[in-house]
């Protein structure tokens, strides 16, 4: 998760320019979208109900933080590197920016594990499922954020020498290939499960039909996220192993790089699109806004 790999040819004011309007729009996206979504579970306790939703939360805390730290640091050097070169990416307020990356980063990706992890215990052992409490929760929640950590220590220790770049990068591989793993066979093992029950249990039509629509949100914004994730682990991956392949075109990167960031403003479309009372929701605050402008307009004519 560097940028080490981008090549030394600077692309022309105009483009980059382009560049930076693009990922100012991806930021804007990102932090109205994921702070609305706060606000709907924050307005809608109903929502908090099923205790799924407090990893949504959780994830929509993470994406907020892209949107206010991570982009805006990315898109300042972007802009700083067509005027004062490629060395701008080695700076030392951009390496801490880097820390908190993979620090967010690393959020997401254990958060949407911990969400699959979850919904296959909830499908294939429903009874014990129901007997966890919310500490539980919380714990999981807690332990997303330690694991984080510990990988933004692991960058912190190699950007200033005191383990080799292959130590961190290894750990980085492990957790995110583990975690692709888990999220992989999961949704398999929750399809077929599901499917088996609906077709023997017709009782409880209400219940299914809610676990059916989470299991399918749920699915779609892990799909979206390997979409937007895998090419830029690719990325470093095949930089990592092949010493010939590291003069990538800077255009290259930035795609790469606005597509994983892409993922973080994509969930609140998603929720809105999948879960009724989310978009529900979503109205009745934007209704609520607008009221007293209507009322005040009534009272004029």
């Amino acid at each position: 998760m560097n940028n080490s790999t981008v090549g030394e040819v600077l692309m022309p004011l105009p483009e980059v320019i382009a560049w930076c309007i693009a990922y100012v729009t991806v930021d804007l996206l990102i932090v109205i979208g994921n702070a609305l979504t706060l606000v709907v579970f924050h307005t809608n306790k109903r929502l908090l109900r099923m205790r799924a939703n407090y990893f949504l939360v959780n994830l929509a805390v993470a994406d907020l933080l892209v949107g206010i730290i991570a982009v805006p640091f990315f898109t300042y050097y972007l802009g700083l590197s067509s005027q004062r070169g490629n060395e701008v990416w080695g700076r030392f307020p951009y390496l801490v920016a880097k820390v908190l990356d993979i620090f967010i980063g690393c959020a997401s990706i254990f958060t949407l594990t911990i969400i699959a992890i979850e919904r296959v215990f909830s499908v294939c052992f429903p009874h014990v499922h129901r007997g966890i409490g919310r500490k539980a929760y919380y714990y999981m929640i807690g332990s997303v954020w330690i694991l984080s950590f510990l990988m933004a220590v692991l960058r912190f220790l190699f950007m200033n020498k005191l383990i080799e770049f292959k130590v961190f990068f290894y750990f980085l591989i492990v957790a995110f290939s583990a975690s692709l793993i888990i999220i992989c066979i999961s949704y398999p093992v929750i399809g077929i499960r599901m499917k088996f029950r609906f077709a023997n249990v017709d009782h409880h039509r209400k219940t299914n039909d809610h676990d059916r629509r989470l299991a399918l949100m749920l699915f779609i914004v892990t799909t979206v996220f390997i979409f937007t994730w895998l090419p830029f682990h690719v990325l470093n991956f095949v930089s990592f192993f092949c010493v010939s392949c590291r003069r990538i075109p800077n255009e290259l990167v930035y795609i790469i790089k606005l597509l994983h960031y892409i993922n973080s403003c994509v969930n609140p479309i998603i929720y809105s699109y999948l879960v009724p009372e989310f978009r529900r929701t979503v109205l009745k605050i934007f209704a609520r806004k607008n009221s007293p402008r209507r009322q005040y307009a009534t009272t004029l004519t």
